[in-house]
């Protein structure tokens, strides 16, 4: 089983590499899922990990606030513990 997240992050997160940087903490922690930009200047996540640690190191990794990128908010859409495993990697969807 997994633990499995569909977040929305609003903020100054689309054309500042913010879709990398989010990848980049996914791989780091072992999470799964993918990361896409929406039309009105948001991004959608969509994540699991094995563990709950995981899960809050990587949300505390996404938490961006720099000269450049700028998270106001992640807001958890769906939370499940007990999640069966969907991906395999984590990607950038386009």
């Amino acid at each position: 089983m997994a633990l499995r997240a569909h977040l929305l992050v609003y903020g100054n997160v689309q054309g500042v590499n913010y879709r990398w940087l989010v990848q980049t903490a996914a791989k780091s922690l072992g999470v799964r899922g993918w990361v896409r930009n929406l039309e009105g200047g948001n991004v959608e996540i969509m994540c699991e990990s094995e563990t709950e640690k995981a899960y809050r190191e990587f949300l505390k990794a996404i938490e961006i606030k720099d000269q450049i990128r700028s998270v106001e908010r992640i807001e958890i859409l769906e939370f499940s513990k007990n999640a069966e495993p969907e991906f395999k990697y984590f990607a950038i969807e386009y």
